[in-house]
This record gives C-alpha cells, structure tokens and sequence, in this order.
C-alpha cells in the first residue's frame, strides 16, 4: 500500500496558524475569567457564621432485614 505525500501537507500555513491562536486565546479568556470569578462561599466567609442544628433522632438505624445478593458467572 503506498503511503500518502506528507511533504505536500505544510504545517505552517496561515490558516491553522491563525485558528490556533484564536482557540488558545478563547481558552486562556475564559481560564482568566473563571478564575477571576469569585466563589459564593468566599463572599460569605466573613459574615455570620452559621446555625448550629442539634438532631435528636438517632443517627444510624439498622435496617428491619438484610438481603444478600449473590452473583454467579462464567468466565469464557
């Protein structure tokens, strides 16, 4: 089988050179603004702290019954 003509393929032609950057720059736009946007839990850092709740229920319950699941296959 007779392989392609990657000399005719040129790699610094205009085009893909200008596509590229454009991308790169939408990328590092974008890295900058996310990392520019402030997270709603830093603006809250500095207020009230918040409430305590006490829970009078107990915290583990153990269920009524247990099933086990068996699963059975052949290797092949």
């Amino acid at each position: 089988m007779p392989r392609p003509p990657f000399a005719t393929l040129r790699g610094e032609s205009a085009i893909p050179t200008l596509l590229t950057l454009a991308v790169c720059a939408w990328f590092l736009a974008a890295g900058g603004a996310i990392l520019a946007d402030r997270a709603p839990g830093a603006q809250a850092a500095g207020s009230a702290p918040a409430p305590v709740v006490a829970c009078t229920a107990p915290l583990s319950v153990m269920p009524d019954m247990h099933e086990r699941i068996t699963v059975e296959a052949q290797r092949g």
